[in-house]
């Protein structure tokens, strides 16, 4: 699998570069010693939802462009746990996916 700005996942592990609950202080377990790139926000955003963390995109004019709850705050907040997908890519994570990729083209030229 690849990334997919269309997945809720994957766009806002793009977009917070992890995820951070906004219920409490706990954050997505990130791997710091690897290459950042697009399959490794990926790799974040799909092992949050196999988890059951909540990502949720947020209406236009919110502070955070994502909703992020860990399973705990699901939890608590009584919220079920949906898989859902983006009809449009987000403007911000299109241009945040264009220049990553071209940073990895140059990367691969060098």
């Amino acid at each position: 699998m690849a990334f997919d700005p269309r997945d809720v996942y994957d766009a806002a592990a793009l977009y917070d570069m992890w995820l951070n609950c906004h219920g409490c202080i706990n954050t997505f377990d990130f791997e710091p010693n690897r290459t950042i790139g697009l399959e490794y926000y990926h790799d974040i955003g799909q092992r949050a939802k196999r988890d059951g963390w909540l990502v949720a995109e947020q209406e236009e004019g919110a502070d955070d462009a994502y909703m992020v709850l860990c399973p705990h705050c699901v939890s608590r907040y009584g919220l079920e746990v949906r898989h859902e997908r983006n009809v449009r890519i987000p403007p911000a994570i299109e241009e945040i996916c264009l220049a990553m990729q071209a940073v990895e083209k140059e990367q691969v030229a060098a």
